[in-house]
């Protein structure tokens, strides 16, 4: 084992999540409205229209018919929800922020949370939640701040 008594093939325990710039995490700022825009558009994208086609294709695969035209519905819904629920517990980006250079932490700059993660998706989908960031304190849309999390800015 050595004198220090560590293991020499231990992974190193550095954060590699954020900026090595940045000192602490929540000191980090918060998003820009440009930036939370063009996450709107890309995870729209991408979210909708992709992984709709997808996971439609994959429905035609179980036939026509009856059975297929009933879970149209649930595997979208699914599939629009996970992409969320996925990328932003396990990496706390969507493929919007991870090119814009942003994530998703707690308000205290920690990793959020999974029934955060959860909370904050579903109320992606209150009425006119989007419009929530013109008119919010702090640049934080209701699912920001029903869900305690904020987006920050991570990349110069």
């Amino acid at each position: 084992m050595g004198m220090s008594g560590r293991n020499p093939y231990e992974p190193p325990k550095t954060d590699v999540s954020l900026d090595p710039g940045e000192r602490r995490a929540e000191e980090l700022p918060t998003a820009g409205l440009g930036a939370r825009f063009l996450n709107f558009l890309i995870d729209g994208i991408i979210a909708r229209f992709v992984l709709v086609a997808i996971l439609g294709a994959a429905l035609q695969s179980v036939g026509p018919g009856e059975r297929a035209g009933l879970l149209t519905l649930p595997v979208l819904l699914a599939g629009m929800l996970g992409y969320y629920v996925v990328l932003e517990a396990a990496f706390g980006w969507t493929l919007g922020k991870l090119i814009t250079g942003t994530r998703v932490v707690r308000f205290d700059g920690s990793k959020p949370r999974v029934p955060q993660i959860i909370g904050r998706t579903f109320a992606r989908y209150i009425p006119f939640e989007p419009f929530s960031l013109l008119f919010g304190s702090e640049r934080q849309g209701w699912h920001d701040s029903l869900s305690g999390t904020r987006v920050v800015r991570v990349r110069r």
